[in-house]
């Protein structure tokens, strides 16, 4: 194979530089003498730098500065920064896309605290309380963790106050995955007009005028690199069909003998580190930790199929190949011998490739996927851009494999460069709510103004339809929309300070509405874990191998419910999150057992790190939502699993006291002092916080912050039951109470909030005897209480004394806003549902989406019943009641049709759909004849809720567009004639709430 044959240099890398680029500066003619002091390690400019720099120092608008990899960029930002604090006086953000870059920079800037400059770094794996963060005149944050603080309230005067936002890489705006929540942050500033000023460093990205028209910028280009950098792709033949091996071996032939070809043919000996004036040394990038051990063992000559992960890793290691990607054994020490020169090959996945510099002559890319994802060409020139280093090679070289048939596509690609295209409008719902929650968008009219400031609408002018987007937001309730102005609900406002995508959040409050009550604490657990690690997608999709990890994950599960089980029967994602949540709960010593082969445990612990931020929202909702059990267990799950590393072992119910040990801290302190406090705590024989009434040593509130925190516990004592006027007495009126009552035969819910008095209990009509009462209390600091107690009220002497359903619900009616959408046909509905589908499609799903604004009415109409079964059967039977029959021939809204109290068949069906909807029910419209009927799915099945004669005709789906072909009408619950007796259903909450 000859290396020279098809090489070419990237465009960019080899354009002619415009006149003055090629020279060097004295940094003191440049840099002005305020800043010196702090950048006195540069005694000459870089021509780049020669370039920007008097730009960046001088212009007041923004700048995009476009250079290739390895060209000195990371000075650029350093002197905007220092502009911003030193000469402006204002506080600066600079914003990486990686943890490693973010830690990389953190360090560099830290050197200036010697002359007064206080550095925070704000990344995933840190945290920092609003005082920390607001003393700081430097930021150095990872996109994703700026954005949360941005979203929190306690900031908004600080961010106000930026004056510079270094943005390192925004080339990866056109990211997939983080690309929407740059663009959105850039279109904020945009929108505000404020003094805070952008200068964003880009590698080198062929729409480079477009990106810097987009937000005003001044643009400076420069084509210099220190070194060279040479790619050429590699075509191998790929069999046309086969087996997975089969196109792995196929590679393997071409990498292997390349490796040889460049760092020697003694790579695989025992002699293969650390050998005098060997070749220079290569980094070669798969698109999967299966393929980083297979292609290291492979190029070190050992064996891995059936070998535990660790002797895989040190085994290479003695051979000069190195295996890094996140939490492989040894990882750290691997890129550190490299780095040294004492190993000649490093394996690694893409994470390497972000700002991670390397004394790599040679890049090999093997693959063209990362993970389930198609290489970008930007990612490809983030792996070269590895390659060649200025100070540690001379030169670099990059090498692509590529099957044969795709050697000229992937040619013209790689010439034509990497142009950013923005990912918005995948992610709009998202972004829209962030922008009211941080009062950016306010009311229609400034939504559509923030959209005309994002990078979607300058590159396409793309037609989205926000209203349609705005309307979902609403009818899911994250958001409210009062005499046209918008504003976050509490659900909405946890859903984007969570930084949750509103899809899962939807998703996740439908599923948790619709959970059967658990038998026991194990199963309680469970169920919530399920849930999350279903309605979430990037939990329920996680890329894991099923065919490897089938058989370990199943017999980690085995011991669970099997109505569980049967819940993620088809997530295999969801059931990797279950089987991690089973080893951090209550096997914590398997995290350090040696797996099956080909398992990991690290797939493990990340999933365990990714699931507390799920279950605290869910937690949340216990305050937030009227929510019964579930947010109790989710937020003792979320402190378990967050912590589940500590000694002794979190046991069930310990959340309560972690969340009382977490408040006494500044977060910034939680890692390092929590665990021996933890400790002590146990010591002592504190297993709840409701006995730690005086301030531990070693913390960081003061008497009066403590005395806060003891007043914030969710103390609960429930006084005896006076007809159905429940009292109660807490010492946290920043509370909700609800309450889950019981006849044995039928349940029902209550709640109120602020927790000032007594509740007065719901009952389905004409009940009587025997109640047992669950009562949940949530207070809006977190904690959580629980009790029950059972007693005996009188039924109704006469019907007219029990208030009906319909009485309850006729008040509300007036409070509902008149919607005036309207579906008509000249020859009536009939011929309207008998029409093109896919119009009318579009036009009836706002009718049936969830509507807060329902959900009063539809609790009276539903009699406030806690059964799925039972509470369809009373809501179709009162909006019978409820309604006038009339014979129109439009299609109102819900809303008018309650209103107006009457309604023909079709506008009875969407409107019990909508009522339904609002409950959270999961709900549809079928067609029978060319009429609507109404459909949901209660406990996991899709059933007719309301048809007007008993058995309709032929069933058709609509939406959703499939349906089961066979779907009964629901039935009241069938009561035996000997009812089961009235007990308290979540008494084993007591093991979470203790």
């Amino acid at each position: 194979m000859s290396l020279a044959g098809g090489t070419r240099r990237l465009s960019n890398d080899a354009a002619p530089g415009t006149r003055g680029e090629e020279s060097w500066t004295p940094a003191s003619a440049v840099i002005p003498p305020e800043l010196r002091k702090y950048l006195d390690s540069f005694d000459r400019l870089n021509p780049l730098q020669s370039k920007a720099l008097p730009v960046v120092l001088s212009t007041a608008g923004h700048v995009m500065v476009v250079a290739p990899t390895s060209s000195g960029k990371t000075l650029i930002g350093e002197a905007a920064a220092l502009r911003s604090i030193v000469s402006d006086g204002k506080p600066a953000v600079w914003l990486l896309p990686a943890r490693a870059l973010a830690a990389e920079v953190a360090e560099i800037a830290r050197r200036w605290s010697a002359h007064g400059i206080r550095t925070v770094e704000l990344t995933g794996e840190t945290n920092m309380s609003s005082d920390a963060v607001r003393q700081a005149q430097l930021w150095v944050a990872t996109t994703e963790k700026f954005e949360a603080l941005y979203r929190r309230a306690s900031l908004k005067d600080v961010i106000g106050r930026i004056g510079c936002l270094i943005i390192d890489e925004v080339h990866l705006v056109g990211d997939a995955a983080r690309g929407a929540t740059l663009e959105s942050l850039i279109a904020r500033l945009r929108v505000a007009e404020g003094g805070t000023r952008i200068v964003a460093l880009s590698a080198t990205v062929s729409n480079a005028e477009e990106l810097a028209g987009w937000f005003h910028a001044d643009l400076v280009r420069s084509a210099w690199r220190p070194t060279s950098l040479t790619t050429q792709t590699i075509p191998y033949d790929a069999p046309t069909q086969g087996k997975r091996e089969d196109y792995e071996a196929a590679k393997d032939d071409v990498v292997l003998p390349l490796l040889r070809r460049l760092v020697g043919e003694h790579l695989g000996s025992s002699s293969a580190r650390a050998v005098e004036g060997a070749p220079a040394s290569a980094v070669v990038f798969c698109g999967s930790k299966a393929g980083v051990v297979r292609t290291a063992a492979r190029a070190a000559g050992v064996p891995y199929r059936g070998v535990d992960l660790e002797t895989v890793v040190d085994s290479c290691f003695r051979r000069g190949v190195g295996i890094h990607f996140r939490d492989a054994p040894q990882a750290g020490r691997a890129l550190e011998a490299f780095r040294a020169r004492d190993l000649r090959v490093l394996v690694a996945t893409s994470g390497l490739s972000t700002g991670v510099n390397t004394p790599a002559k040679f890049v090999v890319i093997r693959d063209l996927e990362l993970g389930m994802t198609p290489l970008e060409v930007s990612q490809a020139q983030q792996m070269f851009g590895r390659a060649g280093r200025a100070g540690q090679e001379d030169e670099g070289f990059g090498f692509l494999l590529v099957p044969r048939t795709e050697e000229a596509d992937w040619n013209a690609r790689l010439g034509d460069g990497y142009t950013a295209t923005s990912r918005l409008t995948g992610q709009l719902g998202d972004a829209i709510l962030a922008e009211i929650l941080l009062g950016s968008v306010v009311d229609r009219a400034s939504a559509r103004a923030w959209f005309a400031q994002t990078l979607a609408f300058a590159q396409n002018r793309a037609r989205v339809d926000l209203d349609g987007v705005i309307d979902t937001l609403v009818q899911r309730g994250f958001a409210s929309e009062v005499d046209g102005r918008l504003t976050p609900t509490e659900v909405g406002l946890l859903t984007s300070r969570l930084m949750i995508d509103v899809d899962s959040a939807a998703e996740m409050r439908r599923m948790i509405a619709e959970l059967p009550i658990p038998a026991n604490a194990d199963e309680a657990e469970e169920l919530v874990v399920q849930t999350i690690a279903t309605a979430v997608a990037s939990l329920r999709d996680r890329p894991v191998n099923e065919r490897t990890y089938a058989d370990y994950v199943g017999r980690l599960l085995a011991r669970w419910s099997p109505r569980v089980i049967a819940r993620a029967a088809d997530r295999f994602g969801a059931q990797v999150c279950m089987a991690a949540a089973q080893i951090a709960l209550r096997a914590p010593g398997r995290m350090r057992e040696n797996p099956p082969p080909g398992v990991s445990m690290a797939e493990f612990r990340r999933a365990v790190e990714d699931m507390p931020r799920y279950l605290a929202w869910v937690a949340a909702l216990g305050y937030a939502d009227a929510a019964t059990w579930a947010p109790a267990v989710a937020g003792d799950l979320a402190r378990r699993l967050t912590w589940w590393h500590l000694s002794p072992h979190p046991e069930r119910g310990s959340g309560r006291l972690l969340w009382m040990l977490e408040r006494t801290l500044e977060p910034h302190r939680h890692r390092s002092a929590l665990p021996d406090l933890w400790r002590r705590a146990r010591a002592a024989g504190f297993s709840s916080p409701d006995a730690v009434n005086a301030r531990p040593r070693g913390v960081d509130v003061n008497a009066d912050g403590f005395a806060d925190i003891v007043q914030a516990r969710a103390d609960l004592h429930l006084d005896p039951l006076v007809d159905l006027a429940l009292s109660y007495r807490t010492s946290s009126a920043h509370a909700r109470v609800t309450a889950l009552s019981s006849t044995g035969s039928s349940r029902a819910t209550t709640t109120i909030r602020p927790a000032l008095g007594p509740i007065d209990l719901a009952l389905p009509p004409r009940s009587g005897g025997r109640v047992a009462v669950d009562v949940f209390l949530y207070t809006r600091d977190g904690d959580v209480g629980y009790d029950n107690l059972v007693a005996d009220i009188a039924e109704p002497a006469d019907a007219a004394d029990a208030r009906s359903p319909i009485d309850e619900a006729v008040p509300l009616l007036d409070d509902l806003p008149q919607v005036r959408a309207v579906l008509h046909h000249p020859r009536g509905v009939r011929r309207l549902f008998q029409g093109e589908r896919r119009h009318l499609r579009e036009s009836v799903r706002p009718l049936i989406a969830a509507d807060p604004r329902l959900a009063a009415v539809a609790i009276a109409l539903a009699e406030h019943h806690a059964d799925p079964e039972a509470a369809i059967v009373a809501l179709r039977t009162n909006l019978r009641a409820l309604l006038r029959e009339s014979s129109r021939t439009e299609l109102r809204s819900p809303h008018a049709v309650l209103r107006s109290r009457e309604a023909s068949e079709a506008e009875v069906q969407v409107t019990l759909a909508a009522l339904l909807a609002s409950l959270q029910f999961d709900v549809g419209i079928a067609i029978s004849e060319g009429h609507p009927l109404a459909v949901a799915r209660a406990n996991e099945q899709w059933v007719l809720a309301g048809p007007r004669h008993a058995q309709p005709g032929a069933i058709e789906a609509f939406i959703p567009p499939v349906l089961p072909r066979k779907i009964e009408t629901v039935s009241a619950p069938v009561v035996s004639g000997t009812s089961a007796a009235a007990e308290p259903r979540c008494g084993w909450l007591k093991e979470f709430a203790r």
